[in-house]
């Protein structure tokens, strides 16, 4: 099994991947049969420019000292349904429906070569944060359903937030991502 993020492996989009350039047989030499790819969902590349409410400032530590950083790991999802329209040659064009399309390019491209796509995603937090974090879905549809409360998010994730995966329409939800 290759652990691969595809913004790192010659920052290719998903049809590039293995149509324009030697993926297959590069993979093939290794021996490897099977990818599992970090996230390629839509998620929060900018996270780390969010307004510390704790230290009342942003995440950087003074416009002199300003390093251009991204989230480059894929972990704050934003939405488990899109692929990252970054990692598409088409972008966001026709509401992202050309991110799709290459994805599944991809997987069908791997499986033609033999090699099998596991996609890692995490289902235990979101890019919302905290109760101060930014409102992309979930939190704006309703905190008490798809968040742990008792008032404030719990964070056992670490990440500001914690999925509520025993509610059931949130383990619908799981369940309706991965297949």
């Amino acid at each position: 099994m290759y652990y691969l993020n595809l913004k790192s492996f010659g920052k290719q989009s998903f049809q590039a991947f293995f149509l324009n350039m030697p993926s297959c047989s590069f993979l093939q030499e290794l021996g490897i049969n099977c990818i599992e790819l970090m996230p390629c969902h839509e998620f929060n590349e900018l996270e780390y420019y969010s307004h510390n409410f704790i230290l009342g400032d942003y995440n950087f530590a003074s416009s002199s000292d300003f390093v251009f950083r991204m989230n480059f790991w894929g972990y704050s999802t934003v939405n488990f349904f899109s692929p990252m329209t970054r990692y598409s040659s088409a972008g966001a064009l026709n509401c992202g429906l050309g991110a799709i399309d290459e994805f599944k390019c991809l997987v069908k491209e791997a499986h033609k070569c033999g090699i099998e796509v596991i996609m890692d995603v995490v289902f235990n937090h979101s890019a919302e944060g905290n109760e101060n974090g930014p409102i992309f879905s979930f939190r704006g549809v309703d905190n008490s359903v798809f968040y742990m409360l008792a008032p404030k998010f719990y964070n056992y994730s670490g990440c500001g937030n914690t999925f509520n995966c025993n509610h059931p329409l949130v383990h619908q939800f799981i369940l309706d991502c991965l297949r």
